[in-house]
């Protein structure tokens, strides 16, 4: 979003964690009939042939990390992503044995006016940071933002308070292809999930973007939830024609649901990040764009919640289903058609994006403002997450200082929590800054104190 002047390719984060939804089991037609039949699923997991590994920079990356890079540690198949797996090869020095790891779900028992989230039985009221970049390993996928190594992901997840919720992106083009053989090759996502696991936190993944940022480049128009995402768009004619993308984003998320709906670290899913079903003069290009049908961009969004949240849900009946829209009156979501979307029962948790500020923490266009979110998700009886929360800190002119945001930021949360959110996750954590004045948090920012204050205060820890 330009209000906030940060690249698109940032808007992707995820966090998951293991849910029980007791209050909503979906289940809907399965579309797969549509699919492609033809791909060769088999050949497309098999991203462990060690002929392709065997690079210099593949070696260097092996000799760093702790889990090796073998055939056994990289199989894509769709096994589960299981505890046992976790006790016996973690990339972090902690072990995921000896860490609680209790679900977030959401609670029947309260009125639907006042829908929340809870973490082992107890009222939950997420904290956590966006951090998209983390599945980043360049040399085996195309990466999205900057490279972690092994103990810079330790030291991110050791960081934030116990059971916080990092949202992160799960993007099959950039994070979960392998960019030497063009094969599924899930040892990036799978270090993230290990490491999340290890320190007992969460994470929401997130499968793609609006516009295809960081994954084929392809620009998601109303046809496309409409039930295009049946289609593979991995050709020049149809994506960045890297070759990055081989399934569908249907058979994507097969895939992805099934490999790590049993790991400790998952919280809960975001099937797509701001969705904004615009059309654009050019295509597979997010530019000059414009919502000629907001009526047919609402009941193409409202289908595709129904359909593939329904089907993770049947997949995956023991986490949520997060909704990823930002809230401010974008295409396809503008007004009351928010509600709309987000009443579809594929949607668990609602969401809303605020970069409004420390000044007005409840802002946004008249009747597209977090305030009227907050009230929607209350009449909907659903819980509600800012899924992004954003404010400008650093040395340059016209900027407050680090210090200045870290209060800001506890008086934003106390705000957004007592007028009804479940859950705040700030944007976003990287390992180093890049410019004097921006919406990121580097290690040693005086925010992850106020997180771990935020978390004490209530019970989160």
């Amino acid at each position: 979003m330009t209000k906030r002047c940060r690249p698109q390719f940032l808007i992707f984060l995820s966090v998951a964690v293991v849910v029980q939804t007791s209050i909503l089991v979906v289940v809907v037609q399965n579309p797969a009939a549509s699919r492609t039949a033809q791909l060769n699923l088999a050949a497309i997991r098999d991203a462990g042939d060690s002929s392709q590994r065997e690079s210099g920079e593949i070696r260097a990356l092996q000799q760093q990390a702790p889990i090796p890079l073998s055939t056994s540690s990289i199989s894509a198949s769709t096994a589960a992503f299981t505890t046992s797996t976790l006790s016996t090869t973690g990339s972090s020095s902690a072990t995921s044995s000896s860490v609680e790891t209790p679900t977030i779900q959401v609670d029947p028992s309260t009125p639907a006016n006042l829908a929340q989230l809870t973490l082992a039985g107890q009222p939950y009221e997420a904290v956590g940071v966006n951090a998209y970049e983390i599945a980043s390993l360049y040399g085996v996928n195309a990466g999205c933002g900057p490279m972690l190594t092994d103990a810079q992901l330790d030291q991110f997840f050791a960081s934030l308070p116990p059971h916080s919720l990092v949202r992160f992106s799960a993007f099959q083009g950039g994070l979960a292809t392998n960019v030497t053989n063009h094969l599924l090759d899930w040892f990036p996502i799978d270090r993230v999930f290990r490491a999340a696991a290890a320190y007992g936190q969460y994470l929401i993944p997130v499968l793609t973007g609006q516009g295809g940022y960081c994954d084929g480049q392809h620009w998601q128009d109303p046809s496309w939830y409409d039930g295009g995402f049946n289609q593979v768009f991995n050709l020049s004619a149809n994506s960045d024609g890297q070759g990055l993308d081989p399934l569908s984003y249907w058979d994507y998320i097969q895939e992805i649901v099934n490999r790590y709906k049993n790991s400790p670290a998952l919280g809960m899913w975001e099937p797509v990040s701001e969705a904004d079903p615009e059309t654009c003069p050019i295509q597979n290009e997010g530019v000059n764009c414009t919502c000629p049908n907001e009526t047919a961009a609402a009941l193409a969004l409202h289908h595709f919640f129904d359909v593939v949240g329904g089907e993770i849900h049947s997949l995956d009946p023991n986490h949520l289903v997060e909704s990823g829209l930002e809230g401010g009156g974008q295409c396809g979501t503008a007004g009351f058609d928010y509600d709309y979307v987000s009443s579809s029962p594929g949607i668990d948790v609602m969401s809303f994006h605020d970069y409004y500020g420390a000044t007005d923490p409840l802002g946004g266009p008249p009747g597209n403002d977090v305030a009227t979110r907050l009230a929607e998700a209350a009449a909907l009886g659903k819980p509600i997450i800012g899924g992004e929360i954003g404010i400008q800190a650093g040395t340059g002119p016209n900027c407050m200082s680090d210090a200045q945001r870290a209060t800001a930021v506890a008086t934003v949360s106390q705000t957004l929590y007592a007028s009804g959110a479940s859950g705040l996750l700030w944007w976003d954590w990287v390992p180093s800054l890049s410019q004097p004045c921006n919406w990121d948090i580097a290690p040693g920012d005086p925010i992850l104190s106020t997180l771990a204050s935020l978390a004490t205060a209530s019970n989160r820890s």
